[in-house]
């Protein structure tokens, strides 16, 4: 059953929309942002039918819904709650209350608690988390094939010499250290990366990079999960060597391991 519109738009009206799209037919966010433009330099199929989305950062949702309409299977996640993100606001109005919600942190996520995803979207995200390696690792490890990532990217502000170095640059808190470098003052805003930088990393995470588009200070990655699964590095980065009893005798040189 559709939706009351004059009910739904007084639901919508004057809060902070970040996402500007339509809810259903005459009822729109009016939000900061048109992702439109990003869900079509994604190049996904139009029919996902069949097939298992994950939106990772999902905020007010579009991306969610967008890949729900093509029929997929959909899973979000945000470190808000959908009833303080606008997601669950556009389910109530637009009815898809089938796509999973999940209030958790990116560098919380795991496959052993969510499993794989054809395909996982970290649009818009990277740049907002401390720990943008483990991050998009544990994107990745959710990921059954396809990884799609949306960045902000600093090629532009650098010379010819470092904008094809895996640079990342730290952006400070612009509330305690304001001056140049921070972004739209924004306290959320952590990391700039080179495009060559989140190469680098998807394809440290055992994924093939097919794709790399960079459009002024933003950069989209298309990769694929690479058949030589296994060879990560990220044991060395996050877990701990796990012990060796000492024997017995201490006095014998063998008793001892020495990483």
């Amino acid at each position: 059953m559709a939706f009351d519109t004059e009910t739904a738009l007084k639901l919508i009206a004057g809060r902070p929309w970040h996402h500007d799209f339509e809810i259903v037919p005459g009822v729109r966010t009016h939000g900061t942002y048109d992702p439109s433009q990003l869900w079509n330099m994604l190049g996904l199929p139009a029919d996902l039918s069949g097939m298992s989305v994950a939106d990772v950062g999902a905020s007010n949702g579009y991306f969610s819904f967008e890949a729900r309409k093509r029929g997929a299977r959909v899973v979000a996640f945000d470190f808000r709650h959908k009833d303080n993100s606008g997601f669950g606001l556009v389910q109530h109005i637009n009815g898809m209350a089938d796509i999973e919600h999940h209030q958790i942190n990116v560098l919380e996520i795991s496959r052993r608690e969510f499993g794989r995803f054809d395909i996982v979207l970290a649009l818009g995200l990277l740049y907002h988390v401390a720990d943008p390696y483990r991050a998009l690792a544990n994107c990745a490890q959710i990921a059954e094939d396809r990884l799609l990532v949306e960045s902000y990217c600093i090629d532009s502000s650098l010379g010819p010499l470092l904008a094809n170095e895996p640079v990342m640059r730290f952006i400070s808190d612009p509330v305690r250290f304001p001056g140049p470098g921070n972004l739209a003052n924004d306290r959320s805003n952590f990391w700039g990366f080179t495009s060559t930088c989140l190469r680098r990393m998807a394809e440290d995470v055992e994924f093939e990079v097919a794709r790399v588009d960079v459009n002024g200070d933003r950069v989209v990655l298309d990769a694929r999960r690479s058949p030589e699964e296994g060879q990560a590095r990220l044991s060395l980065a996050y877990d701990r060597v796990p012990a060796v009893p000492a024997r017995d005798d201490r006095n014998l040189a063998e008793s001892w391991v020495v990483f």
